[in-house]
């Protein structure tokens, strides 16, 4: 892979919050969290690590900074798993600095999962493929990332809180998203649009909203509310749960 450093769109400036890089990174043996090294991070601060070839992205603890030869960045095993990427090979990603909720923050200081984040759309993704760098003569380049239509099913990385109950053999036939709630109002708030359903269903049950499916993908909403304050104070609180795109929206 290319050593000349990171492709990327905001100058990439090491160690401030305007980091924002697209090229491979490593997977290695650290651990099951979502952890990561990256020589142009400092310890302790955090990024997203969006998956290039599936849009899945993922909040990571930044644990160590040193060169990382080939790539931008070391990710661990269990954040790979949390990507939906093999552990086996370079994953072509994007890496930006963030600076998540305190709620997350602390989640991923104990090891465990940040709150999911809104996957990348696949027009984005095409984009940030075109940044990706160009192999040396003398070292392959992982094969490229799939199209959106020919990726097959994600595993999903968020425990349901009913998975350690046996559930009736009546009722192990596939989970469908639950139903819209019957309106009672105009003003909804859009959270996340993602492309799992059981991560949209476990999202929505952790927030109190519902799913509402469109278009390939699974709209996670609040509400309806009867005033459009009461949506904003709404919109304001996922904010503040690190939902930074949450937006008001109409029923319909």
């Amino acid at each position: 892979m290319s050593a000349n450093g990171p492709h990327g769109t905001s100058g990439l400036q090491p160690g401030d919050g305007r980091y924002d890089a697209v090229g491979y990174a490593a997977v290695r043996s650290l651990g099951a969290a979502a952890l990561a090294v990256s020589p142009a991070l400092p310890v302790e601060s955090y990024a997203e690590v969006t998956a290039l070839d599936n849009g899945r992205t993922i909040l990571v603890r930044i644990t160590e900074t040193s060169a990382v030869p080939g790539a931008i960045a070391v990710i661990s095993e269990g954040a790979a798993r949390q990507l939906g990427v093999p552990v086996e090979q370079p994953v072509a990603v994007r890496i930006r600095a963030v600076r998540p909720s305190s709620e997350d923050q602390a989640a991923l200081r104990s090891a465990g999962a940040a709150q999911p984040r809104i996957d990348s759309p696949p027009a984005l993704l095409r984009a940030l493929r075109l940044q990706l760098p160009a192999a040396d003569p003398g070292e392959p380049l992982p094969p490229p990332p799939p199209p959106p239509s020919q990726l097959g099913p994600i595993a999903d990385v968020i425990p349901h809180p009913a998975a350690s109950v046996a559930a009736p053999a009546k009722s192990r036939s596939a989970a469908k998203p639950p139903a819209p709630k019957p309106a009672q109002g105009r003003y909804l708030v859009q959270v996340a649009a993602l492309s799992s359903p059981e991560r949209a269903q476990a999202l929505a049950q952790k927030l109190q909203g519902f799913v509402k499916a469109g278009g390939g993908l699974y709209r996670v909403q609040l509400g309806p509310f009867a005033t459009e304050a009461a949506a904003e104070r709404a919109r304001e609180g996922a904010v503040r749960a690190g939902f930074g795109d949450a937006r008001r929206t109409m029923a319909r």
